[in-house]
């Protein structure tokens, strides 16, 4: 390479690197008082405790000693009343079968002719039905990503209300008269090759219906949950369920949930149970809501040992009548604040003037913690009171408690919080 070029390559460079120096320090001369904020945002943090639960509830067996095929007429979960029927007796699978089919036929029938009125022609527009239809298949999805089939079918049924009264009001389809009588024809063909049913099952007891058991519902006595030990729950085993049992009935609303805690944990729990603070559970495999609870009890041999944690519920549905073993995150505390960076904290005096017993107003001063916040282009330096304390992060009370503060000024939300800055001073004028 030719001497001078590279000569005149290196200048270059040197010419470059020089101009950015500059640029730096100019740079760096007008924002040496720049600051880095952060908003801040009311936030939710919970306490929880996750776990392995058994499920304990007063369960009762329905039997049945006839001979046929069963077909039930209410679905797992339903409220049933005490000798209510539960259950159609056919003679063969065969007669059971087309009589479901011909209760699905009814239902489509139903919904056919309810579309064909003038409710979706004169009531309901194309806007809202086009909702209506992206809802339900948003449902389906849902409830088939959460095994919820029942749900799942309900909702398709409701799809295939929406898409048909979508055709009614474009007026692609005038009438669903020939479907109609196409199911008629097809109802009444299965009809005359089956047989009517040959007898009813009632329900024993009123409460809740499930159509299948597991083997636990006679292992422990609801009446000796206080005397339950971690132990106890370890040796639990099902036992084999009868030929005759075809379901049972939870005949209490109130059910219960144990579970192994910790020495430390029991000792937090106690405090909640003391004080009667409600909790919840979340079993996330079952259902995304949140279930109320309260301890029943806390079963501990010595204080340093693991504890048996029974929690009392009255809150039922098809899916919790049927749960059993199941994963549980516990909910013993949350906290609602403003969210603050423990990088934003400080520890600064405040002044305030009073008046003394003699009306002589006197300046006070003391030192509390607080935040600067970025007022326009102004520092105010705002006392904080922490209700909840992370890692690296608190939550902070915007409403204290009259008394709470030395001062009259507290984070606010939205406030902008100096997470990093030098120099720091009530008052200081940002450029």
């Amino acid at each position: 390479m030719d001497k001078l070029l590279f000569k005149r390559i290196i200048i270059g460079l040197l010419s470059v690197l020089i101009i950015a120096y500059i640029v730096y320090l100019i740079v760096s001369a007008n924002f040496v008082n720049a600051v880095q904020t952060e908003e801040a945002i009311q936030t939710t943090v919970s306490k929880t405790i996750s776990a392995k639960a058994f499920i304990i509830r007063n369960e009762s067996y329905v039997t049945n000693s006839s001979k046929g095929v069963l077909s039930y007429n209410i679905n797992d979960g339903d409220d049933v009343s005490g000798g209510q029927t539960i259950a159609d007796i056919y003679r063969n699978e065969h007669d059971a079968v087309s009589r479901k089919q011909i209760e699905n036929i009814n239902r489509q029938i139903k919904t056919l002719k309810t579309l064909s009125n003038s409710y979706y022609k004169d009531s309901v527009g194309l806007d809202t039905i086009n909702a209506q239809i992206s809802n339900n298949i948003f449902t389906i999805s849902e409830d088939v990503n959460n095994g919820k089939l029942i749900d799942a079918r309900n909702s398709c049924e409701d799809l295939l209300i929406s898409i048909c009264g979508r055709q009614i009001t474009t007026g692609s389809v005038k009438s669903f008269s020939s479907k109609i009588n196409q199911l008629k024809s097809e109802k009444y063909k299965i009809l005359n090759n089956c047989s009517p049913s040959i007898g009813t099952l009632a329900a024993p007891k009123a409460g809740y219906f499930i159509s299948t058991c597991d083997g636990y519902e006679k292992s422990f006595n609801v009446d000796n949950l206080k005397y339950l030990t971690a132990n106890s729950m370890n040796k639990v085993k099902k036992k084999k369920v009868k030929k005759n049992v075809v379901g049972k009935i939870v005949t209490d609303p109130i059910w219960y949930v144990t579970c192994k805690v910790s020495s430390d944990d029991s000792i937090m729990l106690s405090k909640l149970q003391s004080d009667k603070i409600p909790l919840s559970i979340s079993m996330p495999s079952i259902t995304s809501e949140k279930i109320p609870c309260t301890i029943f009890s806390i079963n501990q041999k010595t204080k340093k040992s693991d504890a048996l944690l029974v929690l009392s519920c009255d809150y039922m549905n098809k899916y919790i009548a049927n749960a059993r073993i199941e994963n549980v995150d516990i909910t013993t505390m949350s906290y609602t604040g403003l969210k603050v960076s423990k990088r934003a904290i400080h520890d600064e005096y405040v002044k305030k003037v009073v008046e003394d017993k003699k009306g002589n107003k006197i300046e006070k001063k003391k030192k509390v913690q607080g935040v600067y916040v970025l007022h326009g282009s102004e520092l105010i330096f705002k006392e904080i009171v922490i209700k909840y304390s992370a890692n690296d992060y608190v939550l902070c009370d915007s409403e204290p408690n009259d008394g709470v503060l030395f001062s009259d000024e507290t984070l606010q939300l939205y406030d902008q919080v100096v997470v990093k800055g030098d120099n720091l001073y009530d008052g200081k004028i940002i450029q």
